[in-house]
């Protein structure tokens, strides 16, 4: 392995520092890393790949449990505490990464001689911490990189096989066990294909969103092919590191077709390569390279998906040719400042999705008249209204504006028609607008994993349990690795009464990064329907430490339930959330329904509607709400909402015994 630049060294301890410094923040991940660095995602990645030869998630995994073998060594805490201190959502997810990462359980670190293995805690911290050299006098030669060379030597032979184990962990861990073992594979993939992601090779590393963007492009165009099952995005960038040939990916995704490109920009020229890969016998079947100028990008991204298409077997139809020759913008300047603005919004953070705004601004200004620029606008207000980073009322009505501004300019957007039904749905309740923009999205675009997911959402409103479960399972067969996919199959099953099933997706979303807190207040009601009080009882306690600033929820929960079981614990959240300036009146009315309290639930649900709380739909087809299903009074909500007519498909759900 080649050694280490000065550079690279001060940018690993750098980036060290920085994990460091927010051991115990869960949600610290590679885009937090990336903006504490100031440096965008895609050049932390690099910078880590060239110097550590691993992912940044893998970077970031491997120092907490690291870390964790220090804290356990010096018997600071109990092996559940420092899970916390280390970053991890639950105890047993820490215990089953630790044992992976080296061979045996936290439990018998303490039991262990360390003596045996012939390192110092010297040798040991001095790889850990990722020491670099200082530049006071005294210590100038003896901390040179390239001073001290026996001491190198046996430094980064030990790093070399770190390295091997750790990339062998990490694959079979987070790869092969957390992801690719509960991919839905598709069920006919005979005209079915994935793309991966772009090389970017122009001169300029920071070019990367521009080969995202193209390869997105290209990837969209394949979505107007009604013929073609297309893998989403999400899924094909597990693959980028091209640790697994076309037939491996081909398995764990039961595709049959590859296609792979990389993309060179200069000036005003760009060139763009690609090859398609028959995937099961690992053979080419067509390459082209374009050599253009940026002004003809539309033209290359048709023909692409023509020749795809060509070398299928598949016949267009007028009307998905007409949908596949449209150009976007003749203004180079309008799309580069769109593919940055998307670049951002994929990130889904906060930050990410306010400078994606402007980015879309400064796209509309340079061509007032570019349609996907609006709807990226209408994206980034709609993700910002529901993650609670902006006033509902402001951010769907920006999405709602935005939405039917890009439908004005070009009413065959695909995804500008499902945004539209989703702000119909969730801040306007007119179920049947929203059915007809959910229906238009899928005719015009019906491999969207997304366009399947929010039709999925309404369904699941309507108390149309099967017919939710059939989109939201295409949704992740076209987006294998989704959380917010998981999330909602596993509400889903809640819905129905399956807690065991809904219990194994919630987890399955957990592990894909879905929202951990959201997640355990879900398991939460799980417990309460399975009558798995202690369950119940350790679920709050994580819930307390993942947010301790919840001072409210750090309550003696176990006393409770010592004292009146699950009632207890009901009526100590009841009291607690009460007693809050803004109390969530949904939650209350959720809590006093399980509890049997009819008329405390039905003033809370009042209260919802009028509030007109956009999640309050939901109670339609939620078990938690079942006792009041009699009851004139819900009724009337349910009739207020518009949903009379879906009122009769509940189902029952019976709690298992104390």
């Amino acid at each position: 392995m080649n050694e280490l630049s000065f550079m690279d060294q001060l940018i690993v301890r750098k980036i060290t520092d920085i994990v460091l410094a927010n051991l115990g923040e869960e949600n610290f991940g590679v885009n937090e890393l990336a903006i504490a660095a100031a440096m965008s995602r895609s050049s932390l990645n690099r910078k880590i790949k060239s110097a550590l030869k691993k992912s940044s998630s893998q970077f970031i995994r491997e120092l907490r449990l690291q870390k964790a073998m220090e804290m356990l060594q010096s018997g600071v805490a109990t092996a559940s505490e420092i899970s916390y201190k280390v970053g991890f959502n639950s105890p047993t997810y820490f215990n089953s990464c630790f044992h992976q990462y080296y061979g045996f359980p936290p439990g018998e670190v303490r039991k262990r001689d360390w003596s045996e293995t012939g390192i110092t805690d010297n040798e040991l911290n001095e790889y850990s911490d990722s020491n670099v050299p200082v530049n006071s006098e005294e210590n100038k030669h003896e901390n040179s990189f390239f001073g001290a060379r026996n001491r190198n030597f046996i430094i980064f032979s030990a790093v070399i096989l770190t390295f091997l184990s750790l990339t062998f962990f990490w694959y079979f861990l987070f790869v092969r066990n957390a992801t690719m073992s509960d991919i839905p594979r598709l069920k006919d993939p005979e005209k079915s294909i994935v793309v991966l992601p772009f090389k970017n090779l122009s001169d300029n590393p920071e070019n990367q969103y521009f080969a995202d963007g193209v390869m997105e492009d290209i990837l969209n165009q394949l979505f107007k092919i009604k013929s073609l099952q297309v893998i989403s995005r999400t899924t094909g960038d597990l693959f980028q590191t091209g640790s697994l040939s076309a037939p491996e990916i081909s398995h764990k995704l039961g595709v049959n077709f590859i296609l792979e490109g990389s993309v060179q920009q200069h000036d005003n020229m760009v060139r763009i390569i690609v090859q398609l890969i028959d995937a099961r016998r690992d053979r080419h079947i067509w390459s082209e390279k374009y050599d253009r100028e940026m002004a003809d990008i539309f033209l290359i991204q048709s023909s692409i998906a023509k020749q795809i298409a060509d070398n299928l077997e598949t016949i267009l139809s007028t009307e998905e040719i007409e949908k596949i020759d449209i150009v976007p913008t003749r203004i180079p300047e309008a799309y580069n400042f769109y593919l940055k603005g998307r670049f951002n919004l994929i990130t889904l953070s906060k930050e990410g999705v306010k400078k994606c705004i402007s980015n879309y601004e400064m796209a509309i200004a340079a061509d007032p008249k570019y349609a996907l620029a609006y709807l990226g606008l209408a994206e980034a207000y709609y993700v910002q209204s529901w993650w609670g980073w902006l006033n509902c009322n402001e951010g769907y009505s920006n999405a709602k504006q935005y939405a039917r501004t890009a439908l004005e300019l070009d009413n065959k957007l695909s995804e500008a028609h499902a945004i539209l039904g989703a702000v119909l749905c969730w801040k306007e309740w007119d179920w049947k607008g929203a059915q007809n923009e959910f229906n238009r999205a899928l005719q015009l675009s019906p491999n969207s994993a997304r366009v399947h997911q929010y039709y999925s959402e309404y369904l699941d409103l309507m108390g149309n349990n099967m017919a939710a479960r059939s989109h939201i399972e295409l949704a992740l067969k076209l987006d294998p690795v989704s959380a917010s996919s998981y999330f909602l199959s596993a509400q889903y099953y809640y819905h129905e009464g399956k807690f065991d099933l809904a219990l194994e997706n919630f987890r399955k979303a957990a592990q894909l990064n879905s929202d951990p807190l959201l997640t355990k207040w879900w398991i939460f009601n799980i417990c309460y329907w399975k009558n798995e009080g202690l369950k119940a009882v350790e679920n709050l306690v994580e819930i307390i430490k993942l947010k301790p600033s919840e001072s409210d929820y750090s309550v003696p929960v176990k006393k409770a339930y010592e004292v009146d079981g699950f009632n207890g614990l009901l009526k100590c959240l009841i009291l607690l959330e009460t007693q809050k300036p803004l109390p969530d009146s949904l939650l209350l009315a959720r809590w006093n329904a399980m509890l049997g309290k009819k008329r405390e639930a039905l003033k809370w649900l009042n209260l919802a509607f009028e509030s007109h709380l956009p999640a309050l739909p939901k109670v339609n087809n939620d078990p938690d709400f079942e006792i009041l299903h009699n009851q004139s009074r819900f009724k009337e909500i349910i009739t207020r909402m518009g949903l009379s007519d879906t009122y009769n498909s509940k189902i029952t759900v019976t709690r298992n015994p104390g």
